[in-house]
This record gives structure tokens, C-alpha cells and sequence, in this order.
């Protein structure tokens, strides 16, 4: 049978996290595209479907991220690394932990994965261990969480279908969250920088806390696992990515002083620094050989047009 027009349908349930303190529920499934299925499709429940290709840069890669992501694969085997030649196989249920450096990811033929995003902030809950001993780092969630509840999940997936594996492992995570630490750094301030898309002053932050920059840091740093300086720089990666997914190619100049850079080619260095090359050379198809491939940069002029949701498990993650 022919693969053509075979890709993977990832879905935001965004109906599924609200009222809770998810950052997104989604998953991944191989599809073969309908006639007229659109890049970007709301459906009535809520859920956000945007269809990927197999040669899509954002199918393909790991992209810098502030938060962490728990993710169950019931397909094909999922493989990721600094490059091909390092690539390791992930195993069924794993942890991404924030990022700082973009990862090659193959994700195998047939493709079936749900996961979560969650806030740092909620890590320790969650997963009993904080933030900063995840950063950059891909584990098995069997090192987190008990074989058992490990297993529980996967065999969910397996016999029950997508949604009710999202719906039992939102309320798994939300049944291990406490609640919010009111007045403290660590609870609130991630959440503003991401909110403002990482355009924000270290000084004004502390100040805001009535604490020195030091022992703001220092806070930040718990909370997160990132210096709060690095962590507004991601979220500003994050930010640029969705703006340049949501707008024509033609008008990419435009986006560097919304972003809060100071003139394009510091947006393109920035850019080249966390995804691993420039704009121009991400958004195309990843493929060996070109040629076979039909050359279209990422930018979608209407579709995309508004949207403010990542599409990487976070990262996509």
C-alpha cells in the first residue's frame, strides 16, 4: 500500500484541560489525508487538529522548551537524539524535561502517542522529583512513577482509544497537584514570562517580588530549573515560533520587533541558536533527498492566522 498523503494528525484537547492547571493534553496519530482536510481544523468538542507530514520540520524535531512533558507511545518505536548518528530509542512512557538544544526525533511508521504539559512549577508534584534534575534530559517515567501506574496507562491506551487514555491522565496529574503557592516566585512568575512571551526585565520581575536579583534568581531557579534570564529567552523562542508559523513568509521581517529583538538578524541568530538553524532552512521539509520533496516553507498565510497555540509536545512538545 502507498504512503502518499499518509501523515499524522496531532490534537489539542483544549476542552479536556480546562479548569485545570494543564498546560496542554495531546495526541499523535497516523491518518491518511482526506480531500479536503485542512491544515488546521476546529472541531465542534473544542479539539484543535493540525495535520503534520512525514517530512514536517515540527514531526521531526524537539524544539527548546520551559516546561515538561510526560508522553505514552503505544506505535511504532520513537527515537531521539543531538544527531542520527546519536539517536537512542525512547522507551513506551517517557519524561521530557525543559529544554535548551533542539533534538533530531523520528517517531517511526506507525505513529499513536498521547501526552501532557505541565508547568515546572508542578514538577515535584507530579513526578516527585524538581524541574532542574530534568533539564535536557529524556527518562523513563518507570525511574518516576511505580511500574504499576506506569503499566496501568499504557494498557489504557491500548485497549481503550485516545480519549479516555487523555482523560485518565489528566486526572492522574491533576490528582497529584497541590494547590497554588500564592506569593511565591516560583508559582506565578514562570506563568507571566510565558504569558508575555518572554518580553520581560529580570530587574522589574525582582522588584516586583521586593526581592534582590540574586535571591530572585535563586527562586526562579528552584522553581523552574532555568535562570529566570534563560527561561524568558526560551519563552521568546516559543513566542517567535508560533508568530512565524502564523504569518506569510513575505512578512517574517515584521515579526523581529513584536518579538522584542532588535532588528532581524539578531532574531535569526536567536532563532539559529535553539532550533539549530535559520528560519529559511527550519520551516522547510526534512527529507534525504530534497528533490522528492515539494519545496514549501512553513509560513500559512490564512490558517495559521491568530493561532497562539504550540504545536510541539511542548512540546510537542
Amino acid at each position: 500500500m502507498s504512503d502518499q498523503g499518509v501523515g499524522v494528525l496531532y490534537t489539542e484537547y483544549s476542552g479536556l484541560k480546562a479548569g485545570t492547571s494543564i498546560a496542554s493534553l495531546w495526541s499523535y496519530h497516523t491518518q491518511t489525508r482526506e480531500p479536503d482536510r485542512r491544515d488546521i481544523t476546529l472541531q465542534p468538542d473544542g479539539r484543535h487538529e493540525y495535520w503534520l507530514d512525514r517530512s514536517d520540520p515540527l514531526l521531526n524535531t524537539i524544539l527548546p522548551g520551559t516546561h515538561v512533558s510526560v508522553v505514552f507511545n503505544g506505535g511504532d518505536g520513537w527515537a531521539a537524539g543531538r544527531t542520527l548518528a546519536t539517536s537512542a530509542l525512547l522507551p513506551r512512557a517517557w519524561v521530557l524535561g525543559p529544554g535548551t538544544r533542539s533534538r533530531i526525533l523520528r517517531v517511526g511508521k506507525s505513529v499513536r502517542a498521547v501526552g501532557a504539559v505541565i508547568s515546572p512549577t508542578f514538577t515535584t508534584d507530579v513526578l516527585g522529583v524538581p524541574a532542574a534534575e530534568l533539564v535536557d534530559r529524556i527518562i523513563p517515567l518507570e525511574d518516576l512513577w511505580s511500574p504499576s501506574e506506569v503499566e496501568r496507562m499504557l494498557h489504557c491506551h491500548a485497549q481503550q482509544g485516545t480519549v479516555p487514555t487523555i482523560s485518565a491522565l489528566r486526572d492522574e496529574l491533576t490528582g497529584r497537584m497541590r494547590g497554588p503557592r500564592s506569593g511565591t516566585v516560583g508559582y506565578a512568575c514562570p506563568g507571566m514570562v510565558t504569558a508575555q512571551g518572554g518580553r520581560v526585565s529580570v530587574y522589574a520581575m525582582a522588584e516586583r517580588y521586593g526581592l534582590g536579583r540574586r535571591r530572585f534568581g535563586r527562586e526562579f531557579f528552584e522553581a523552574t530549573g532555568l535562570p529566570p534570564k534563560l527561561y524568558a529567552r526560551i519563552s521568546r523562542f516559543q513566542w517567535l515560533l508560533r508568530a512565524l508559523l502564523s504569518n506569510d513568509v513575505s512578512r517574517w521581517a515584521s515579526v523581529s520587533s513584536a518579538a522584542g529583538f532588535y532588528d532581524q538578524p539578531h532574531m535569526i541568530n536567536e532563532f539559529r541558536t535553539f532550533a539549530g538553524s535559520a528560519p529559511t532552512v527550519f520551516f522547510r521539509p526534512h527529507c534525504t533527498a530534497i528533490e522528492s520533496a515539494t519545496i514549501r516553507l512553513r509560513g500559512r498565510p490564512s490558517e495559521w492566522q491568530g493561532r497562539r497555540e504550540p504545536l510541539s509536545a511542548e512540546a510537542t512538545r
